[in-house]
């Protein structure tokens, strides 16, 4: 008795014996198609948002690198590098501190990046994490294609160029570069190389190979990424098209070549697939992007119809049986087919971005199934959870990171406005940092800077927003505060850090670590974001040039 709860076979097996083969046939019969059609159009919706989702990560990787860039150029010490003559060394100095911090954010994905001027000579270069000296340096950059498309585009413009080797990390790198104009003349371009191997495990993390798998192809028919290669960093990209590639998935490949989309159906080993394609958009990148991809999804046959195995034997045996008990075989049908249409339900809220609860009270296989869909679901969830916080999240501190910090310094100013009140930025740098560091080794450098962290994690309210703003430097957002209210949270976080015991504290200055603290405020200083981190910018430069170890607010505008 208890078998027969546990299995689905066996209850058809009873149903069978009970009503006869052919009614209950028909009736199982027609069910097996009204789920097997609601899988069918199910497959497709998950086929068309994986082809989405991946795409949609790629398109923004480029146009969030581009972004980036831009951003990066804008810092003043590649214009003053040309500008003022006399302090060459220090601006270079400052430049190699921008390259270092896009290499920190970007560790998995930036291999190089440099700061070239026009005649092709290096003037600052970062790889991986070495910055090079200055003998290191190239004077013949001005060959390199990416150099000479860069130079094509307008300021605020980003050149976005084929996969190339390396000449330095002999891998395959994807070329960004950007020009500086100065003085109205394009004197120099900023550029970073971004591993082709970055979108190797991108692909990897977003396609469960239990599912099925994805492949992102250029115009040229070469494989940039493939779930089921292992593509090496040095290697040849392979070859979509080959003599051995089944006449159907090559036609589908030279659709992909003609930046075509759609979803197929081929068939290769025995075995049948369905497949979607896209084509990446890049038009949306002020610039230039020489990049023509195109995401490939495939998903086997068999993964469409699995709920529905365990059905197909059963009703070749059901045809045979008689019609005159219809009813009866008709409710046991809808029975037995109910938990598979409340799968098929559940698959669509998933392809639909949605990750639904499904209760199937029953022990037998199609319980298990259910169970197993639950036990995903949640896999799913508290994946989509972590990545969330990792996508916001500094790695070392757990404060926010840079880019959260930016949105919401952006929402909060508009809120700000919008409402006539005040919004106050405090930003803080750890004093004579970089002695600590060659004191005392970068292991406790970290040690520090989680210390500090975790100050101003206790010293804020639930509302403000403290995050690390980049190397030792960190940013405090206060909603709703005054100038004086910001002062005052901005020398209790000063006193608390000067009064931590930080390890080997001693060894710095003055016998302890300390901040500076530039504290601004909208609308008493300024009227937008940008401003605002500029105006506690100069805040905490008049903290250092007056000592150190003291809070400065910014003037008022007048």
């Amino acid at each position: 008795m208890l078998s027969l709860k546990k299995s689905l076979r066996a209850k058809f097996t009873l149903v069978l014996f009970l009503v006869g083969l052919v009614p209950l046939g028909a009736t199982s019969l027609f069910f097996y198609y009204t789920a097997k059609d609601a899988l069918f159009k199910n497959v497709f919706k998950e086929l068309k948002w994986n082809a989405d989702e991946i795409s949609g990560i790629v398109e923004s990787h480029f146009s969030e690198a581009g972004k980036d860039l831009r951003i990066a150029s804008e810092n003043t010490a590649f214009k003053m590098y040309f500008l003022d003559n006399a302090n060459k060394k220090m601006w270079v100095k400052e430049q190699q501190k921008t390259l270092a911090h896009l290499r920190s954010v970007y560790p998995d994905s930036i291999d190089e990046a440099c700061f070239i001027e026009s005649t092709g000579q290096e003037i600052s270069r970062i790889v991986l994490d070495k910055l090079a000296h200055e003998h290191e340096l190239s004077s013949d950059e001005d060959r390199s294609e990416f150099f000479r498309q860069a130079f094509l585009l307008n300021e605020d413009e980003v050149y976005q160029g084929r996969p190339m080797l390396s000449e330095d990390t002999k891998r395959w790198v994807i070329p960004n570069a950007t020009p500086i104009v100065v003085n109205g003349k394009k004197a120099a371009i900023l550029h970073f190389e971004v591993t082709m191997n970055y979108f190797q495990r991108l692909l990897k993390k977003l396609v469960n190979p239990d599912r099925g798998y994805g492949f992102i192809l250029n115009d040229e028919g070469a494989f940039m990424a493939h779930t089921n290669m292992e593509l090496g960093e040095r290697e040849p990209f392979p070859q979509a098209i080959t003599p051995e590639t089944p006449a159907a998935l090559a036609s589908i490949f030279k659709r992909m070549l003609n930046n075509e989309s759609g979803i197929e159906q081929f068939s290769t080993g025995g075995k049948d697939y369905y497949i979607i394609f896209k084509p990446v958009n890049t038009s949306y990148n002020r610039g230039r992007n020489d990049n023509r991809w195109t995401i490939g999804y495939v998903i086997p046959s068999e993964r469409v119809y699995v709920e529905l195995a365990i059905l197909r034997y059963n009703i070749m045996a059901l045809i045979f049986t008689a019609l005159f008990i219809i009813v009866l075989a008709y409710t046991l049908g809808n029975y037995v087919t109910r938990p598979i249409r409340e799968l098929a339900r559940a698959t669509r809220k998933v392809a639909g971005g949605e990750l639904p609860k499904i209760e199937v009270k029953s022990n037998d296989e199609i319980g298990q199934l259910s169970e197993s869909f639950k036990v995903m679901v949640e896999a799913v969830t508290r994946r989509d959870e972590a990545l969330k916080a990792l996508a916001v999240t500094d790695g070392l501190t757990g404060l926010y990171n840079h880019r959260f910090f930016k949105a919401e310094l952006d929402r909060q100013v508009k809120g700000a406005l919008r409402f006539a009140r005040p919004v106050s930025l405090m930003m803080a740098d750890v004093d004579y940092f970089k002695h600590y560091n060659d004191t005392n080794g970068h292991s406790l450098g970290d040690v520090a800077l989680k210390s500090i962290a975790g100050i101003l994690r206790r010293s804020t309210r639930e509302v403000d927003v403290a995050a690390r703003y980049g190397g030792e430097e960190f940013v405090v957002i206060l909603p709703d505060t005054s100038i004086d209210g910001a002062m005052i949270a901005a020398e209790r976080i000063r006193k608390k850090v000067e009064e931590e015991n930080i390890p080997n504290r001693e060894t710095q200055p003055g016998g302890k670590v300390t901040l500076s603290i530039g504290v601004a405020t909208l609308p008493d200083n300024v009227m937008d974001a940008q401003a605002l981190i500029e105006a506690a910018d100069k805040a905490l430069y008049q903290a250092k040039e007056a000592g150190r170890n003291r809070v400065v607010a910014a003037r008022a505008e007048g």
